[in-house]
């Protein structure tokens, strides 16, 4: 009976992968042209950086629809996150499409880690697209993203399927990263792979603060040694309070401080960039460390 019962679950589960992977092969691209525009980077610099797979001057091609709600993406490797590690992701950016019959309620989701499909979803932000702009529109996150050099970085949108036509796609400049996509109940997907979406890739940013301090003030406030394996020293003057928190915003060690200097260890956590929040008698103040 057991025997009988292995051999009905694991046809069972061959039933559903091939029943999934008829499915996945009946997605289709349907492909839509909008306004001829050039768009630059530069509308956008303001000191920090801009990431995206799309060229400076890049030209939209047109607009993607699948016919159901779905993601579409960047996944930045952590590999080449290393001169961005403690920076905070404060705006992401897109092209509107230019066309009211695109308008809409989008969203934006930024995930850490994963290398084929995202792993842990640290922000999201819903936005409206007008389609009125023909523009690249920028977003101000309500709650930054800090990037963790050890872990890959997923910038991705998401439409729930009432527009017919929402993803603005470029020519594929030949990066895998660049082509990520999801249909819902169908795991993540390369655009190439589906039918129809050959020489396709997403137009997408996302803006890097480069700040070291991040709060009211900077202050006299010293946290070395920086890097560190785990053991900080923190020193300001009049400090009450200090608080340590991991890239997606947990809590990994908080105390109440009487005196200018404190010494405290995070080595049980794993390597990473940590905010160190210092609050004293001038205000509060935020510095990031790198744990190896």
């Amino acid at each position: 009976m057991k025997r009988f019962l292995s051999f009905f679950l694991l046809m069972c589960c061959i039933a559903i992968g091939v029943a999934q992977a008829q499915d996945k092969n009946d997605i289709k691209v349907k492909v839509a042209g909008m306004s001829d525009v050039q768009f630059s980077n530069d509308q956008m610099m303001r000191g920090g950086t801009w990431l995206s797979y799309a060229p400076d001057g890049v030209i939209p091609e047109g607009l993607i629809g699948i016919g159901m709600p779905f993601y579409w993406g960047y996944m930045f490797p952590s590999s080449t996150l290393a001169d961005y590690a403690g920076t905070r992701i404060t705006q992401v950016a897109y092209v509107d499409p230019g066309e009211p019959e695109f308008a809409g309620t989008y969203e934006f989701h930024i995930y850490l880690g994963g290398d084929t499909a995202p792993l842990q979803e640290v922000a999201s932000q819903s936005i409206q697209v007008t389609g009125l702009s023909g523009d690249i529109e920028v977003v101000s996150l309500d709650i930054p993203v800090m990037i963790d050099a050890t872990e890959n970085l997923w910038v991705c949108m998401y439409q729930d399927g009432s527009v017919e036509y929402p993803a603005v796609f470029m020519d594929d400049p030949g990066e895998p990263n660049a082509r990520w996509f999801s249909v819902e109940g169908y795991g993540w997907m390369d655009i190439a792979s589906i039918q129809g979406g050959e020489g396709m890739a997403w137009i997408l940013w996302a803006y890097a603060e480069d700040s070291d301090v991040i709060g009211e003030f900077e202050g006299n406030v010293a946290v070395y040694p920086n890097p560190t394996q785990g053991n900080l020293t923190v020193a300001a003057p009049g400090m009450n309070h200090v608080t340590v928190l991991n890239a997606i915003g947990q809590v990994v060690y908080d105390t109440d401080v009487t005196g200018g200097t404190v010494n405290l260890n995070i080595a049980d956590n794993k390597a990473g960039v940590y905010m160190v929040r210092v609050a004293s008698e001038s205000g509060v103040c935020v510095k990031r460390v790198m744990v190896n």
